[in-house]
């Protein structure tokens, strides 16, 4: 900043705070693209249970959901590696307490210095619920490429890679990080038992030690894209069980372009162009109700045309999403 002015900030997820800042303190706009609920929320993530919270932050009510946040992550378990126990997640209750003074800095920052970019209206409602301008664009932030990916599988090491191969059907679950089962992993813990005895369950992203438990289950650490897009090939559904509130996802389009139908759950914002087609299913998170539609889908499968692939390809490809920015940012630089 010393060396230069810029006259655009453009900024996501850990910078954003810093460069809110900066945008402040030296008068140029920040365009702060916002992926999901994390940084809206003192606890990150926007949910009381499996619902939903889109009220206006205040002290009293924040401080009664972090109260049933403990216990409810007490009860289910949901970090894998972490704090399950009462010691451990009482010190993030006063964490989380803490933290909604520093939420509430954070959005009155975003309020007076960022142009909010979000990719569903879904996001939108939820961030105008939190900030309280009017700053808040739609636009596509989610580019998905598979021109130059060719399908391998080099990374899955060989009985893991049997067992996908013998598997007469198999449901796919990604979860890239594990944000306090912010994917999801809580609610898929429940469902893996309700699943037809002759699916296998494909977890990937994250190593979870417990899930060594089941039988139908094989869960795959980190993996390149060519190796993910293998298995979306290779299995007959994809489950994206979001909790928090996000748009849609890669994990979705990335499925959709690889011929494999997926169940989302309302949380992910799918409804904005998903909710006419018969491949994406928006379902609530009950488990009951996901484990009849997964039977369903795995009796009788549901192919997506290559003219419905073509749309979401052309749609979100990286040429469309950088062109989506590049026209935000020339209105802002000539205005």
């Amino acid at each position: 900043m010393k060396r230069f002015k810029p006259e655009v900030i453009i900024v996501q997820r850990d910078l954003t705070f810093s460069a809110m800042l900066a945008g402040l303190i030296k008068k140029i706009p920040v365009i702060n693209i916002i992926r999901d609920g994390m940084s809206l929320c003192p606890k990150d993530i926007d949910t009381r249970g499996f619902k939903n919270c889109s009220i206006v932050l205040s002290r009293n009510e924040c401080w009664k959901c972090i109260e049933k946040w403990r216990t409810l992550r007490i009860l289910l378990s949901d970090k894998p590696k972490g704090f399950n126990k009462t010691l451990g997640s009482a010190f993030y209750t006063v964490y989380y307490k803490f933290k909604y003074f520093f939420t509430k800095f954070y959005l009155n920052l975003a309020n007076l210095t960022c142009i909010n970019v979000v990719a569903s209206p879904l996001m939108r409602d939820l961030v105008k619920k939190r900030i309280k301008n009017s700053r808040i664009i739609l636009r596509k932030i989610t580019p998905i490429d598979d021109s130059n990916i060719y399908k391998k599988y080099d990374k899955i090491n060989e009985f893991t890679l049997k067992k996908i191969e013998n598997s007469s059907k198999r449901i796919l679950f990604v979860i890239p990080r594990n944000e306090g089962g912010s994917k999801g992993y809580p609610f898929v813990k429940k469902l893996i038992n309700k699943l037809p005895q002759n699916a296998l369950l494909i977890v990937v992203g994250t190593l979870i030690e417990e899930l060594k438990n089941y039988k139908n289950v094989v869960n795959i650490g980190r993996i390149p894209t060519d190796n993910l897009y293998y298995l979306y090939e290779k299995v007959d559904l994809t489950i994206i069980p979001s909790i928090y509130t996000e748009a849609f996802g890669r994990v979705l389009l990335e499925s959709i372009i690889n011929n494999t139908p997926a169940i989302v759950s309302p949380q992910t914002g799918a409804k904005y162009l998903f909710k006419d087609k018969d491949y994406v299913k928006i379902l609530p998170l009950n488990t009951n109700i996901w484990a009849e539609e997964i039977k369903k889908i795995l009796d009788n499968p549901i192919e997506i045309s290559k003219d419905e692939r073509k749309v979401i390809e052309d749609k979100f490809s990286s040429y469309e999403c950088v062109n989506d920015i590049i026209t935000l940012l020339r209105k802002i630089i000539i205005l």
